[in-house]
């Protein structure tokens, strides 16, 4: 695909007010700086893809008045005519400012821009229009191979990327087919990539060195630990010796245990028999107890009866005398209670009074029957009607005033009702309780004479006590107890001093045992230290094999990275590429760094980088199958410029032109 750019018109755009450029297949423009000659770029780039030439998609497209004002209310437009494999086709891009009048204000505010695409006079949508110019060429592709810069200014990542695409694919086949032996690496890649697979081998490594360094530790820890070696005949004869002493002074732990059991089984027989008579002891008293009470029911029993009684009528008595009190003082309150009502009512109706007072005063202002526009006096029968409606309005508020009071004047009535309620209340329950109380004191001066002659009468009943004392059984089973309670008395077997000797005993013993074990703890050391240094062993040959893999994959990255360097230069015919650069551990990482004859880029004069980005575009096209307009800035700098198949439009900076010149 072949793109030329036939016509380019301007309206309104950055510093143009208006311009329209005609192309040649090579085109020079010329102008001083600050004139325009970079705005073309922009304004070709804007029009296709809303940014300007350096992919900035937020610049200013509106021109500015002396001051540096943006101008309000202007169109921007840039319309071109392209030339696509000999077809024209008519393109424009118009941005519209959208001014807004909010409701109830009188001026408009700018409420942002509006964007308008034509595509051979046929309106579009952003996206149907994005799309018809992403059928031509895709946007990262236009710039690739419109501006001989921009490759270059992209991230070195994105460089190599678009390298790598051109290059085509270096397959694992073609890889092998030069360096047999990386097939056994892709064989043990078993379906990760190489990456993974160097990640899984590092981490492997890194474990097992991680292990080998703690070997040597474990197996000096080992020796360390294997005990001297003893003389097992002689350790042995001392278990004996002690094994004798140990049994002789556990048979006489378990000879006095025996011992003390007999005794506590005979201490138990003894409290069993006194606890048997305590409870005897208990019945009898228990008995006694039980006569003395019948005998003392049996003789007061009238007088109790008597007695209860009084305790009942004295209690409901002062009952009646407390509801006395309570009714005094719930009267009195609620009597203070209405007072304080009435007190209110009589405040409030005398607030009405004065408020009425002052109603009934109030006259017509005289400023209500002035017009308050031109200050004279209303006509005669506006007059009236003011008067009227001031009247209305004051009798309106008397009569509501009325209304008000009479309500109070019900509500003091009511309350004054209330206290007579409560009077005749009151003293109905005042004279019932007051019948109650006169009553109960009477009943209670007559039964208190009736206990007081019965006392006078009373029977003599013998005590508990003495009937205890007089009973001979209880201090003869008191005595068996005092001679049973001294035979409880015993000496205690104290087992102390021989546990602590069979302690020391069992503890010397263990010491002895621990030490016949000495020479199966240094066979078990031994068997331990060989199981480490065979792992140490096993190991090491393990981390050989990882490093060779690693190797391997090492050689298979260069290898790749050889091949992909090798095919990207050879197909430019200025520019070279550095794609992979050197470690200090001596590995690689991939990077993109283009040079011409061994100079960096960033380090080339305005010449050189123009000449490899003209080489870079060339080889790009020819990729992509596609050429298109390329714009050279600061051409005057460039003596001569590599062949291109593309249309070349030269920005030549010529300080006599102040306007801009075509040529």
């Amino acid at each position: 695909m072949n793109i030329l750019i036939k016509t380019l018109t301007l309206i309104n755009f950055k510093g143009v007010k208006k311009l329209t450029v005609d192309f040649n297949f090579i085109t020079n423009i010329y102008g001083a700086n600050a004139s325009g000659k970079t705005t073309i770029f922009d304004a070709f780039t804007w029009m296709l893809f809303g940014k300007d030439s350096t992919d900035r998609k937020d610049f200013n497209v509106k021109p500015l008045d002396e001051v540096g004002i943006t101008k309000d209310r202007t169109e921007n437009e840039v319309s071109a005519v392209i030339e696509v494999d000999g077809q024209d086709i008519y393109i424009r891009h118009i941005q519209k400012e959208k001014w807004t009048k909010k409701r109830g204000e009188e001026v408009a505010e700018f409420s942002g821009n509006e964007h308008l695409y034509f595509w051979n006079d046929v309106p579009l949508q952003a996206g149907e229009f994005q799309s018809k110019v992403n059928d031509l060429m895709p946007e990262n592709v236009f710039k690739l191979i419109t501006n001989p810069l921009y490759f270059n200014s992209q991230k070195w990542q994105d460089q190599r990327a678009v390298l790598s695409e051109i290059s085509g694919e270096i397959t694992d086949s073609f890889l092998t087919g030069k360096y047999p032996e990386l097939q056994e690496l892709l064989n043990s890649l078993d379906g990760k990539t190489l990456k993974e697979f160097k990640a899984k081998v590092s981490g492997e490594k890194k474990k097992l060195k991680e292990q080998l360094i703690e070997i040597p530790g474990r197996i000096d820890e080992a020796e360390r630990g294997k005990p001297e070696p003893v003389n097992e005949e002689e350790i042995n004869a001392r278990i004996a010796e002690l094994q004798t002493e140990y049994d002789a002074l556990d048979q006489a732990i378990e000879d006095k245990n025996a011992a003390n059991e007999a005794e506590n089984t005979r201490i138990q027989s003894v409290q069993k028999e006194i606890h048997a008579l305590k409870l005897e002891i208990q019945n009898i008293e228990s008995a006694h107890r039980s006569a003395y009470n019948a005998e003392v029911s049996t003789a007061n029993s009238g007088a109790n009866q008597d007695k209860a009684r009084l305790s009942q009528l004295e209690s409901q008595l002062r009952l009646q005398e407390n509801q006395m009190n309570q009714l005094q003082s719930s009267h009195t309150d609620q009597l203070a209670r209405i007072e304080r009502d009435k007190q209110d009512i009589n405040d409030r109706i005398a607030n009405l009074r004065i408020l009425f007072t002052s109603v009934n005063a109030r006259t017509l202002d005289p400023n209500e029957t002035m017009c308050k526009e031109c200050g004279r006096e209303h006509e005669l029968h506006n007059v009236e009607e003011i008067r009227t409606k001031f009247n209305e309005i004051k009798v309106n508020e008397l009569k509501v005033l009325n209304v008000q009071g009479a309500g109070l004047n019900a509500d003091l009535k009511k309350r004054d009702e209330d206290i007579l309620q409560a009077n005749e209340n009151f003293e109905t329950t005042k004279s019932a309780i007051s019948s109650s109380i006169e009553t109960l004191k009477g009943s209670i001066t007559d039964l208190k004479i009736k206990i007081s002659n019965a006392e006078s009468n009373k029977v003599v009943v013998k005590s508990y006590e003495d009937r205890v004392m007089e009973d001979d059984s209880i201090a003869t089973k008191t005595a068996k107890i005092t001679e049973l309670t001294g035979q409880l008395e015993t000496t205690p077997v104290d087992l102390y001093d021989l546990r602590l000797k069979k302690g020391v005993i069992n503890a010397d013993l263990n010491s002895y045992k621990l030490k016949l074990n000495t020479a199966d703890q240094i066979a078990k050391a031994d068997v331990r230290i060989k199981e480490l240094k065979d792992q140490e062993k096993t190991m090491s040959q393990e981390l050989a094999s990882l490093e060779k893999q690693e190797f391997a994959a090492e050689k298979y990255e260069k290898a790749k990275s050889e091949e992909l360097e090798n095919r990207v230069n050879g197909m430019f015919k200025y520019a070279k590429f550095k794609l992979f650069s050197k470690l200090i551990n001596g590995g690689e990482e991939p990077t993109c760094q283009t040079t011409y004859n061994g100079v960096p880029f960033s380090d080339l004069n305005t010449a050189g980088k123009i000449l490899v980005g003209i080489d870079i575009i060339n080889t790009l096209s020819a990729h992509y199958g596609v050429t298109a307009p390329v714009f050279l800035d600061n051409r005057e700098s460039v003596s001569v410029i590599p062949d291109t198949a593309a249309q070349t439009i030269n920005l030549i900076v010529s300080p006599q032109d102040e306007k801009l010149r075509v040529a």
